[in-house]
């Protein structure tokens, strides 16, 4: 790993991280949320239960142009829109394949987690992690889980749910543990 990578592992999030060399990252973490939009969308599931993910997938939209613009590197947020609408249509397409497209989301997801854990476990240093920001994506995957067994009962959405909660917990009690052997250090 670069000094660069070393550095920016250490202080931001894998998104940012990946969003700050290109915008790819931040792409595919608005594809998962877009998968699970469309997913829910497609079983006809209440609005309350997905309200949150158009909002999230705009908030995304939204930072993705601002990396690409400050980047310069607008010319790819054509073919990111292409990617978006044409996965749009796509997932549908079969009931397997939005079956599919939403377990493997759930897999690149916690890949995500397991990569920033690992990230942890080699600087060994919290550094500006939050651990405010990952105790309540925590505290949503739990909630999830609950409206989840009232609402839909939806054992795909619920499995995904339970491996976020306990990857979510175990990047929180990292960051947690790093921080304090930080501070025994000085």
């Amino acid at each position: 790993m670069s000094d660069f990578g070393a550095q920016t592992c250490k202080f931001f999030p894998l998104d940012i991280q990946a969003a700050a060399t290109g915008g790819v990252k931040h792409s595919e973490h608005a594809q998962s949320f877009l998968v699970c939009l469309r997913y829910m969308s497609y079983y006809n599931y209440p609005l309350p239960t997905y309200v949150e993910y158009p909002i999230i997938i705009v908030q995304d939209v939204i930072l993705l142009l601002f990396v690409l613009h400050y980047n310069g590197k607008m010319k790819h947020a054509l073919l990111y829109t292409v990617i978006f609408v044409a996965g749009w249509y796509i997932l549908t397409l079969q009931k397997w394949i939005v079956d599919l497209a939403m377990n493997l989301s759930t897999v690149i997801s916690a890949a995500s987690k397991l990569a920033q854990l690992r990230c942890l476990w080699q600087t060994r240093d919290s550094g500006q992690v939050s651990a405010t920001t990952w105790s309540l994506a925590t505290y949503t995957c739990a909630t999830r889980i609950f409206t989840t067994l009232m609402t839909t009962k939806d054992t795909t959405v619920l499995v995904r749910f339970i491996v976020m909660l306990a990857l979510n917990i175990w990047v929180t009690a990292t960051i947690l543990q790093y921080r304090k052997t930080a501070k025994k250090r000085d």
